[in-house]
């Protein structure tokens, strides 16, 4: 969702987005943090009920009032939402990972002589 589409959602204006960014920097990182907590809870329970997701797509797709075909592309859509949630996770934590890194050894150094040394 774009910031215009969520404050609409909840019907704010999207100058209040803007005076929180301002007023409030650290409610970025909260935003940011709160997202990735959300994407592994929703992974987990992907999951966690993933067995009994396929006992329903097969039980469902013998069911002579369900077509097979929708119940199968739902499956396939989940394992592609799996596939995605893992990705997108592990970018996340490569990102932190290399900002955790650079903040901790600092800048890198290379040692040059100036041109103003002596000879």
């Amino acid at each position: 969702m774009t910031v215009v589409e969520a404050y609409r959602e909840v019907g704010m204006p999207r100058s209040s987005f803007y005076y929180i960014v301002e007023k409030n920097p650290q409610a970025i990182a909260d935003i940011q943090a709160f997202k990735e907590i959300s994407n592994r809870k929703q992974l987990a329970m992907i999951l966690h009920h993933k067995t009994e997701m396929l006992e329903i797509v097969i039980r469902d797709g013998i069911s002579e009032k369900t077509k097979p075909r929708i119940r199968l592309s739902i499956y396939i859509k989940l394992y592609e939402l799996i596939d995605e949630l893992i990705e997108r996770l592990q970018r996340e934590d490569e990102t932190d990972r290399q900002d955790s890194d650079s903040f901790l050894t600092g800048p890198k150094l290379i040692k040059v002589e100036s041109r103003f040394a002596p000879r």
